[in-house]
């Protein structure tokens, strides 16, 4: 299962080549596209033409949802924002913190362009991240 960063969501939108669209674009058709709530939103709410939210509003439902599955998915998600700072790692964005809580909860490797989810997967290594941890 991979789980799409809103930022592979928008990438793949406006048309950009990444690694990460790049990856996307060559899975394996069996390999499941997953969101969450949070994703959801973070797409959605940049749109300003109607036409281009119902048609992205309408990809994203056809993915699979992913949410937290208990309460303790926010406090890892705020452990992994601790364990990053104590590591001298900032997080831009504690929404990130949240998204890789889930990603780790339902095992879905976690595709981005967003240095967060590079940073959290320093200290969390059970994060699969695509593209991966640098060398």
């Amino acid at each position: 299962m991979l789980l799409l960063d809103s930022s592979v969501w928008i990438d793949a939108y406006r048309g950009r080549l990444t690694e990460a669209t790049r990856f996307v674009e060559m899975r394996d058709d069996h390999e499941e596209i997953a969101t969450t709530g949070i994703i959801f939103q973070e797409v959605l709410q940049g749109f300003r033409n109607q036409s281009e939210f119902e048609h992205m509003r309408q990809a994203m439902w056809s993915t699979l949802i992913l949410e937290p599955r208990e309460l303790s998915t926010y406090e890892v998600a705020a452990q992994l924002y601790r364990t990053a700072r104590a590591a001298g790692l900032t997080i831009r964005k504690p929404n990130d913190c949240l998204i890789a809580a889930i990603a780790l909860e339902h095992g879905a490797l976690l595709v981005h362009n967003d240095r967060d989810f590079v940073a959290l997967a320093q200290v969390a290594p059970a994060l699969m991240i695509y593209p991966g941890r640098p060398n």
